[in-house]
């Protein structure tokens, strides 16, 4: 019988390794938080544990995961900060490459973005998904971000990592939403 407690890895290169489990966000369209528990950090010790074996295998990059992987460390005590969980494992001698994923715009730091441009192993990439462009969209998504805090977080990323990839995921088609609401998608795409 498989363990699922012990990843699956599919490459010798690359790796994916879970900081949090869970989500303590109420998006209306989702059921993450449902299936997946409340949001739970591991501790850093054990993250940087695993990310050390890999990099002993041979792994050269690895990609840091969570549903809302900014909220890392808020459950913990103390508290802890997703940036300093990006320096700390982009700081391990053999570690060619620092990925992570998913953002959530209500809750990144620009604190982020400054560790990503301060960690030489950190691969100059944001997963930010705003879902929409329209503020009322976002409000009935329950959300809790507007569009102008996702341009902010997008402001951020321009100045201090100007060439940096930034994607995103976007729901069209929601529940109510009004053409009006579809083209400010759009322009927030294009912007």
């Amino acid at each position: 019988m498989e363990d699922s407690t012990k990843p699956r890895r599919q490459s010798s290169v690359c790796a994916w390794v879970n900081v949090i489990y869970g989500c303590n966000e109420r998006c209306t369209y989702c059921i993450v938080p449902t299936t997946r528990g409340v949001e739970q950090s591991r501790p850093v010790e054990s993250i940087v544990d695993e990310v050390k074996e890999l990099v002993e295998k041979g792994y050269k990059e690895v990609t840091l995961l969570g549903q809302n992987i900014d909220a890392y460390g808020r459950d913990m005590i103390p508290k802890r900060k997703f940036s300093d969980l990006l320096r700390t494992v982009g700081a391990i001698p053999g570690l060619e490459r620092l990925r992570f994923v998913t953002s959530h715009p209500r809750y990144m730091s620009l604190g982020v973005v400054d560790a990503v441009a301060e960690t030489p192993t950190a691969c100059e990439y944001f997963h930010v998904p705003f879902q929409s462009g329209s503020n009322d969209v976002l409000k009935a998504m329950g959300r809790g971000h507007t569009r102008e805090k996702f341009l902010q977080i997008v402001e951020r990323i321009r100045q201090r990592l100007p060439d940096a990839a930034i994607t995103a995921d976007v729901i069209v088609g929601f529940p109510g939403e009004t053409e009006q609401d579809f083209l400010d998608t759009l322009s927030l795409m294009e912007e």
